[in-house]
Formats: C-alpha cells, structure tokens, sequence
C-alpha cells in the first residue's frame, strides 16, 4: 500500500512539475509584453516636473531634493540657466532606450529659458549604473561635451561607484554651475 501511495504521489509531483514548464514561458512573454507597454506609456505621458529634482528611483531623500533644489533654485535665480535632476527607473525605460527618454524628458520639460535655450537635464539611474547630462543648444555654446564628461568621471561617477548618489549628484552639480559661472563671466 505504501509503494502504491508513493508511487501516486511521484507521478502527481512529477505531472505537475512538468505542467509548469509552458506556463512560465507565457509569463515571461506576457510580463515582457506588460512592460513594453508600460514604458510606452510613460513615454508618451511624461510626468510634469515637480520641482527641479523628480527622484522617480527614490534614491534621495526628502531633505536631500530640498537641498539640490535650493542650490538650483539660487543658480537659476543669478543665471537664468534652468538645471533639473531626474532619477529613472529601470521598469520606465530599457537600458538602450535611457538617452532616448532623458532627452525626451528634457524637451517635454522645456528646460532652459525659451529665447536661450539654456536648460540642462542630469538624469540618473541606479539601476542601469548610467547618467546622462543633457545640455540644451544654448548651453553647448557655453561648455563642449568633452567638460560635461570630465564633470561627470571625476565628480559624479566615484561616489555613484560608492551608492552615494546624493553625495555624488552635489559635488557634480556644484562643479558644473562653476564651470558655467566660470564661462559666462
């Protein structure tokens, strides 16, 4: 009696391990599909800026943004360049496709003054290990692309090696308003 209720009961258990095999596919293709769906959704339905830190990856705190949004608000006040922060999350875009959004972003934001075209985005995310600063035309008159990625290895990127994004996103952020209060002088 015994090897017939083992025997029941590996014929039950290998029957429903191997049932489990198709399904999981299906999920894969399905949540790949959800996903896909997501992000297109949230491409075509930016949020608007809240402040000029959007911290999407919560990688910041509360006191944390107040003080990146004060230190942009004053620059922006003695400059008239408009400088946001956006933290992405990797189920918002695919790791190929963070340039694309950032940019899209930035141009759904209209950063920078309309006549100066002076705004930049610095986007961020923990996931991918990426960031991007995204300098509007009028800015790329002011500082080449070659200073913006010297800013972003030697200021940004050691302490994101670190996961001290905040520390790393100040001392980024101070570095380049100097560099730009430096320039338009």
């Amino acid at each position: 009696m015994r090897k017939i209720t083992l025997l029941i009961l590996s014929l039950f258990f290998l029957t429903s391990v191997c049932s489990q095999t198709t399904p999981t596919v299906e999920k894969d293709t399905l949540m790949e599909s959800l996903v896909t769906k997501y992000r297109q959704v949230f491409w075509d339905n930016i949020p608007m800026q809240k402040s000029w830190t959007n911290d999407y990856e919560d990688l910041f705190t509360d006191k944390e943004q107040i003080t990146l949004d004060s230190l942009i608000n004053l620059f922006e006040n003695k400059t008239t360049i408009e400088i946001a922060i956006v933290t992405i999350d990797t189920i918002k875009t695919s790791e190929e496709k963070f340039d694309s959004l950032s940019l899209h972003i930035a141009q759904q934001w209209y950063l920078g003054k309309k006549d100066k075209h002076n705004g930049i985005l610095i986007a961020i995310s923990r996931g991918y290990r990426k960031m991007r600063i995204q300098n509007g035309n009028g800015i790329e008159l002011i500082i080449t692309d070659n200073e913006t990625k010297k800013i972003i290895d030697k200021y940004f990127i050691p302490y994101y090696k670190k996961e001290e994004y905040f520390n790393g996103t100040l001392k980024g952020l101070k570095e380049l308003m100097n560099l730009l209060e430096t320039k338009i002088k």
